[in-house]
């Protein structure tokens, strides 16, 4: 028993408190461990949704129309080597085509792709000349060059045709 003049804690009383507050460092130290592995592998996702752009891209303006078929290749970026695929295909529509892009860390070729990116690329259907409106004497009322915008034939703003 203790004596009712002795004052502190017993070593019974220490232990337990640091049992605590140990499994609350733990706790604490899982949480910012899991939070990290999270915010790397959104930049990684980041970093591929940019690589999977990027390639896309490329297909789109390089003004030829892609081979059905299916191209890989690798690209540094961020300080690190990716690898891609990009699969072309034939859609119902005549001229288009679907093409499918994925991205992954070229260290890890065996797991699934961190990203995967789907667009399409054809040729572009235009209006016949004859029924493209003629954009530089066409006036319509509130728009630029109508009269509703504020000014007139004599450009003064006064309201007046000039007439």
């Amino acid at each position: 028993m203790r004596n009712p003049d002795q004052r502190g804690f017993t070593l019974v009383e220490v232990v337990v408190a640091l049992a605590i507050v140990a499994i609350g460092m733990l706790a604490v130290f899982k949480t910012i461990g899991d939070t990290t592995h999270n915010v790397s592998n959104l930049r990684d996702r980041s970093f591929a949704t940019w690589i999977a752009d990027n390639r896309l891209t490329e297909i789109r303006v390089s003004g030829q129309m892609p081979s059905v078929e299916e191209t890989t290749g690798e690209v540094e970026f961020a300080g690190r080597r990716w690898h891609w695929v990009a699969k072309v295909s034939q859609t119902q529509v005549k001229g288009l085509r679907r093409i499918d892009v994925s991205v992954r860390r070229d260290d890890d070729l065996e797991s699934a792709s961190l990203v995967s990116l789907a667009g399409f690329v054809g040729a572009v259907a235009t209006a016949s000349p004859a029924s493209s409106p003629d954009w530089l004497h066409l006036h319509g009322a509130g728009g630029p060059g109508g009269e509703a915008d504020g000014e007139d034939e004599q450009g003064d703003g006064s309201g007046e045709d000039g007439e």
